[in-house]
């Protein structure tokens, strides 16, 4: 569950989304507390992030976009 933090601000998932330079790398204890317990990161439904591997700060999501129910409880 780790991510990576491109130079242009998006979040990605390290799964999904290769390294690239100037990435800055967000350990899987971090990136859960962060998901997880504060629920201040958020992304879409499974099949979805599958697809795009993206994540939004919660108040940042883009218009448009539907977050995964689990961050809306």
């Amino acid at each position: 569950m780790a991510l990576r933090i491109r130079s242009d601000g998006r979040i990605l998932c390290a799964a999904i989304h290769p390294e690239r330079p100037g990435d800055i790398y967000l350990n899987d204890g971090d990136h859960y507390h962060l998901s997880v317990e504060l629920k201040a990161l958020v992304t879409e439904p499974c099949e979805e992030h599958m697809e795009r591997g993206e994540w939004w700060w919660k108040n940042q999501v883009p218009e448009g976009v539907v977050i995964d129910g689990f961050y809306l409880a």
